[in-house]
């Protein structure tokens, strides 16, 4: 984050030093140092007053004991503590940001398990260090924040990250176990998404950002599907988005979810979309004018494999409007509370009165985030199967392997046996017509009377017959049902 300046200070002795790596003082544990810019040079206070004129960037290491270093990024509250170094750098603006410097796998270990619970357990905890370390070698190479002088940031635009007190035992376990074991596509690394709940299904990285070459993933069912439809039409969208069914995210409680809007919420969030998205490409329009007030339909134009919606399309009396893509979709049509809707997996269902104008849309919808690659919550699932670090990558990755960043060696991940179907809902039967009525039978005659058995002899009349009970046939086992400075690593 960008400040006009910026604190630190360490558990133990600190030295800063300027940009010539000539070191400027020494000072005691816990005692703060602030920096700032005057233009290009920059000037630090120690509690003495400004020294200025200093070449940048200002860093900040320990002396030895391995203490801690702490940002105040706050006015209140405990200093955040880091491991490495931080290094304060010039942004825009006469501006400067903080840069934590260290190892990757120490990185990664603040990243874990900000990333995903620790009581997952340690096979979905293996899967996201792979997955955020091949991310992060990728978005490194990429050189995303080199305007800040880092190679990732530490929000949701990289990947999240706490610095020390975002660590976890059962995180730092979890990158130890698969230290430099990352993830390669045709023999090259890539950037593998995920998000906390795909819903049943995930998606393509390049549905979801229009991208075809975004993300290396695969569109794969995520436990149970119904059978006998696409998800990729309306029917089979609803159909899916209103069940439950045994999916391995089945235990986020963003699984399912639904949204209703009456006409004139419908017509307001409408009408600020297409001022907020003016100009841009997430909305095109016929035109742009006041027969937003005639709304009359709403269409799903475009769905991907797993039902998301790619293209919707808003119209009126002339004129329509079409939002594109999963970001796009759930920042137009914001839920009636004005958030941004849980993910662009939803199917519609409208509601009109008898002149037929639309008086009501339900969104039935189903994850929570962009659904493209791991499904966080699903690894949850998948490991309380039996399954497998490196099975679990194969699920979500089947056109990925697995090697390892030092060697380059690589091999194929183990793709799991395709989940079955739920066979499609039988067809109706037809309708019987009424039966002719029988002819009157003549009343049986009555049978002779039977004599009664003689005490201790055997009962003379058998038991009813039953059928055998049938063997029971093959089971399926039943589904369980997230540093506000930019980082660099040592080139």
């Amino acid at each position: 984050m960008d400040a006009p300046s910026i604190t630190v200070s360490g558990d133990g002795e600190i030295a800063v030093s300027d940009g010539n790596d000539e070191i400027l003082l020494k000072v005691p544990a816990r005692q703060r140092v602030t920096v700032g810019r005057d233009g290009d040079a920059f000037w630090f206070d120690a509690g003495d007053g400004k020294k200025t004129g200093l070449t940048g960037p200002i860093r900040f290491n320990g002396t030895g004991d391995g203490a801690p270093l702490r940002n105040q990024s706050t006015s209140s509250g405990d200093p955040t503590p880091y491991r490495g170094t931080l290094e304060v750098t010039a942004s825009p603006d006469n501006q400067v940001a903080l840069v934590n410097v260290l190892g990757l796998e120490e990185y990664l270990y603040g990243v874990v398990t900000k990333e995903l619970p620790a009581l997952f357990g340690p096979e979905p905890l293996k899967a996201q260090a792979v997955a955020a370390r091949t991310y992060t070698l990728s978005r490194r190479a990429q050189g995303a924040h080199k305007a800040q002088s880092a190679d990732v940031c530490d929000t949701q635009h990289c990947q999240a990250f706490g610095g020390f007190i975002g660590e976890h035992t059962a995180g730092r376990a979890a990158v130890d176990a698969t230290r430099g074991k990352v993830l390669y596509i045709a023999g090259s690394l890539f950037q593998p998404l995920y998000s906390s709940a795909c819903g049943g299904h995930t998606e393509t990285a390049g549905r979801i950002y229009g991208n075809e070459d975004a993300g290396g993933s695969d569109a794969v069912p995520d436990g149970e599907v119904p059978g006998g439809i696409a998800l990729s039409s309306d029917d089979g969208a609803l159909k899916f988005y209103k069940g439950n069914w045994d999916s391995y995210c089945a235990g986020s409680d963003r699984y399912r979810w639904s949204y209703s809007w009456d006409a004139e919420q419908l017509k307001a969030i409408v009408a600020s979309g297409i001022q907020r998205f003016r100009g841009t490409q997430t909305v095109s329009s016929s035109e742009s004018d006041a027969r937003v007030e005639q709304l009359e339909g709403v269409t799903v134009t475009e769905r991907g494999p797993s039902g998301r919606v790619i293209s919707l399309r808003f119209e009126a009396p002339g004129v329509s409007w079409t939002v594109k893509r999963d970001w796009g979709i759930r920042n137009f049509l914001r839920t009636p509370e004005g958030n941004q809707l849980p993910s662009s997996a939803i199917a519609l269902e409208i509601e009109r009165d008898v002149e037929k104008k639309l008086t009501k849309l339900t969104a039935f919808g189903a994850g929570w985030g962009h659904g493209a690659g791991m499904c966080q919550w699903g690894t949850k699932g998948l490991a309380a199967r039996g399954m497998s670090y490196e099975a679990i990558l194969g699920h979500y990755f089947p056109s990925a392997e697995l090697g390892d960043a030092d060697t380059g060696s690589r091999a194929p991940l183990p793709v799991p046996a395709p989940v079955p179907q739920r066979a499609p809902d039988p067809a109706p039967p037809p309708p019987q017509q009424d039966p002719k009525p029988a002819p009157p039978q003549p009343d049986p005659k009555p049978a002779p009377p039977q004599p009664e058995p003689k005490p201790g002899s055997p009962n003379l009349i058998p038991p009813p017959r039953t059928n055998p009970s049938p063997s029971p046939g093959p089971t399926t086992p039943s589904a369980l049902p997230g540093l506000n400075t930019p980082l660099l690593f040592p080139r």
